[in-house]
């Protein structure tokens, strides 16, 4: 056994540093025992009180579509509901609108208060907060009733983007060249200007930096408005996401992934969707974010047949056989030592969080040490911490663009492909192999070459 896979083996925190741009997940409860609240809708016959009523009730419907492969399919289910949820403030467009359509909820019976108190992580995230609450899918009928009765559709939330009238211009304080999608900042925010300004000027800034941004976001608008109108489940969430200090002082980190509401869904239960879909092909991408990096290190995308994590394997152990089991410790460390800050901060973080009774601390950092070596030699020089899923998500999302427009249904899993289709499984994995690659190449030349 090489050190390397000793420390993999010794790990013992749950932190897979994968940087999930999506990080809602909850299990729902069944309430065995529930009294029915009454549904009421109250219309208004005062001017533009029906068009209004129309506009509330539409996201209303969106949100159902969002829970209904969360939530029982009968009877009541005990869930959060978070002002704070990115879907949730995709559909209705800010926190305090969200927290009004809560009560509207609750007015009209499709849902009522289980606990009051805030609840925080409750979607694993150190930002999130949200209160516990009782979803009747009875009245949630009824309400779909309604709706159908007064030719009431689905509100379509879309991926925000900001256009140069709606954003003050960049605040003096603001350094923008400072502003990109990275882990380890610290913007600070200006004194007397709220969080939500904050952002926005910062997104602006992102635009400027990253010119692909805006084009990408639409380009995720365009295929959930074509292809996922009847699977909300699918639709492509493509925001940048903004972390905080504590205190909410200044700006720690900046991240952007394509995401879904599905992506959380852990393995073991993705054969279920899989074939409640029917979606039989599959293909992910080999070693995504080192090959993306050695790609864009060298300006043209590198194939499958070369073998990254046995480069990197070679570059720390040139005498020793690779094997499989190797194969697991780096895919599995990886992500640690692309992510760190350091070297000092890798080695520190890695001890922290391993078993540590029978092994030298500075044998670990030595060994940490080396792997951040091989693949800064491995991957051509230079690391992009949070812009290779900026990346990767943008040339995956032309990929999926281009399979949803040949007439498959593909639930997308960052760098996995899972579809219906009539290919075979051969013929469906190399049509993403070409895919990718010229995406990949187009994403260059067109958005990032220098």
């Amino acid at each position: 056994m090489t050190v390397l896979e000793e420390i993999a083996a010794r790990i013992k925190d749950k932190v897979e540093y994968n940087f999930k741009a999506n990080k809602e997940s909850w299990q729902p409860v069944r309430a065995e025992e529930y009294e029915l609240p009454e549904f009421k809708i109250i219309e208004s016959t005062a001017k533009g009180a029906a068009g209004k009523l129309k506009i509330k009730l539409s996201k209303v419907l969106t949100f159902i579509d969002s829970v209904k492969h969360k939530r029982y399919k009968e009877g009541c289910t005990i869930m959060p509901i978070s002002c704070t949820s990115k879907e949730n403030i995709a559909i209705w467009e800010g926190r305090r609108n969200v927290s009004n359509a809560i009560e509207y909820m609750i007015e009209i019976g499709l849902i009522s208060v289980e606990n009051d108190k805030y609840q925080y992580r409750a979607y694993y995230d150190k930002n999130n907060t949200s209160k516990t609450y009782r979803y009747y899918v009875e009245n949630e009928i009824k309400v779909k009733e309604y709706c159908k009765e007064r030719g009431i559709e689905k509100y379509i939330a879309k991926n925000k983007i900001y256009t140069d009238r709606e954003i003050t211009p960049v605040h003096k304080d603001i350094d923008k060249s400072k502003v990109k999608f990275c882990s380890n900042l610290r913007l600070i925010k200006p004194e007397g200007m709220s969080k939500e300004q904050f952002e926005k000027e910062l997104t602006f800034c992102l635009y400027e930096n990253y010119p692909a941004l805006r084009f990408f976001i639409d380009k995720a608008n365009e295929i959930n408005e074509k292809c996922y109108t009847d699977y909300p489940e699918f639709r492509i969430r493509f925001q940048p996401n903004f972390n905080w200090s504590s205190g909410d002082v200044y700006v720690s980190g900046i991240g952007i992934r394509a995401t879904n509401s599905m992506t959380n869904k852990k393995k073991e239960d993705r054969q279920a969707i899989l074939d409640a879909y029917g979606l039989k092909l599959c293909k992910d991408i080999n070693a995504s974010v080192p090959r993306m990096t050695l790609s864009l290190n060298t300006g043209a995308w590198v194939d499958e047949s070369v073998d990254l994590y046995g480069l990197i394997f070679q570059a720390m152990y040139k005498d020793l056989p690779f094997n499989n089991e190797v194969r697991e410790a780096i895919k599995k460390m990886h992500m640690r030592a692309y992510f760190d800050s350091s070297n000092d901060a890798l080695s520190h973080h890695t001890w922290l969080c391993i078993d540590q009774e029978g092994i030298e601390k500075a044998t670990v950092a030595d060994e940490m040490k080396k792997l951040r070596q091989a693949i800064e030699i491995v991957e051509g020089g230079k690391l992009y911490n949070n812009e290779i899923f900026f990346v990767e998500s943008c040339v995956y999302m032309m990929t999926l663009y281009d399979l949803v427009c040949s007439g498959h249904r593909v639930w997308q899993v960052y760098d996995c492909f899972y579809s219906t289709g009539n290919e075979d499984d051969e013929t469906f994995k190399e049509m993403i192999l070409q895919g990718v690659k010229l995406n990949f190449n187009e994403f260059y030349n067109v958005w990032w070459k220098k």
